[in-house]
């Protein structure tokens, strides 16, 4: 379970802010967090939200909770223009108003955690402990596995297939041992772009027995589309999806890297708790777009959202699919249009690619000299020879 214990100790003297107008509130808050855990030290700051640019800048906190009194957008924008300068904070905001749209319109801008008003103990002191944990995590020695996360842009980006097919990659050519997590909980098939076997088990119902994962039950969960490429389905049934907590993310991934060198995230298109759990572990994130406009003002969208969660430059990693080399849109005009440099370019072959999808078979069978069987051969080859420790994000650069 991530061993919770250990990585708790490995973040001490957390510094907290709170700004809250109301004084039973901040007496609330401040009481909450006091007798939980001696490393936390909190600094108060009586007022509303208009102040947080100042206290963020005067104190430099880890953690900042705020209240909002109104639940309205114009608290948002005011968090909204302090969250991108400071991308290593963590925001918790109180607020009266829970409507899924002002929930999707603070997680767009980088807050993680909202918090109905009155806020109760519990909810305070376990969003505190997952973020003490994410920060745990992040200065915690590299595990054997690697994480990958892949996203799309946009419907159609051709995610789902990069990461099953290199998944397959990674497994057949370079001989690693893989495991693709198919994450899109609502309209996940990873498992069909590479095998035509019924899967035994699926990811709600691993989840569901989480106190008994190990090695040999999340193997035994998988479709086995290689001996050491191993596929976890996603649910069969909506409602097996909305039962998946982030928390069982965790335990999934440190079975998973524990037990194979690459672990690969397919995240569908949500950015929601589950995702979020699952690319805070991953060492790269590969959005996945095309050259049109449509999904140039899509990845501008996503880039500017994972911008906000705290997501650097060096773990984001762009991809293009379906490259047309001598198109309208070309690279440099993605790249210019984004403000984000292209780490990767997948040409276009409509007709293997096509043929792989329809079949159920890794384009690395089907068609081997194919020019994306070769791109995603030397992209393989990228992820294996480059080692983290050694700044093997910031080395990994367009090709093509």
């Amino acid at each position: 379970m991530f061993r919770d214990a250990v990585e708790k100790s490995m973040v001490t003297n957390l510094r907290i802010a709170v700004i809250a107008q109301e004084k039973p509130t901040m007496e609330h808050v401040c009481a909450s967090l006091q007798g939980w855990d001696g490393s936390l030290r909190i600094v108060r700051h009586p007022g509303g939200v208009e102040q947080t640019g100042r206290v963020v800048e005067h104190e430099n906190p880890d953690v900042l909770i705020v209240e909002g009194i109104r639940g309205s957008e114009d608290e948002l924008f005011a968090l909204e223009r302090v969250t991108p300068k400071h991308p290593g904070l963590a925001v918790i905001m109180l607020s009266p108003n829970q409507t899924p749209e002002f929930l999707r319109h603070a997680m767009r801008i980088g807050l993680r955690d909202i918090l109905p008003l009155p806020v109760h103990k519990d909810a305070l002191t376990d969003a505190v402990g997952r973020i003490q944990k994410r920060m745990a995590l992040s200065v915690s020695p590299q595990k054997k596995g690697r994480i990958l996360s892949f996203i799309g842009c946009k419907g159609g980006s051709g995610a789902t297939f990069l990461a099953t097919n290199l998944g397959y990659a990674l497994a057949q050519h370079n001989k690693h041992r893989v495991a693709l997590i198919d994450l899109n909980r609502q309209f996940g098939d990873a498992a069909l772009y590479v095998s035509d076997r019924v899967p035994s088990s699926n990811l709600a119902e691993v989840t569901q027995q989480i106190h008994r994962l190990d090695g040999s039950f999340l193997s035994s969960s998988t479709v086995h589309v290689l001996p050491n490429y191993h596929v976890l389905a996603a649910p069969e049934e909506p409602d097996q999806a909305l039962q998946i907590r982030p928390e069982q993310v965790d335990a999934l991934l440190w079975v998973a890297v524990s037990n194979y060198d690459f672990v690969i995230i397919d995240a569908g298109r949500s950015l929601d708790e589950v995702t979020l759990r699952a690319m805070d572990h991953s060492e790269l994130i590969f959005p996945v777009l095309q050259q049109t406009l449509p999904f140039l003002r899509d990845a501008k969208r996503l880039l500017n959202a994972l911008g906000a969660l705290g997501y650097g430059k060096d773990k984001v990693n762009l991809v293009i699919n379906r490259q047309e080399k001598k198109g309208v849109i070309g690279v440099p005009d993605v790249e210019n249009a984004l403000g984000h440099e292209i780490s990767r370019c997948i040409p276009n072959s409509f007709g293997a690619v096509a043929d792989s999808i329809n079949q159920g078979i890794p384009i690395l069978n089907l068609a081997a000299r194919d020019p994306v069987s070769k791109a995603l051969r030397e992209m393989a080859d990228k992820l294996v020879a480059v080692k983290p420790e050694r700044g093997w994000l910031s080395t990994f650069r367009r090709a093509g």
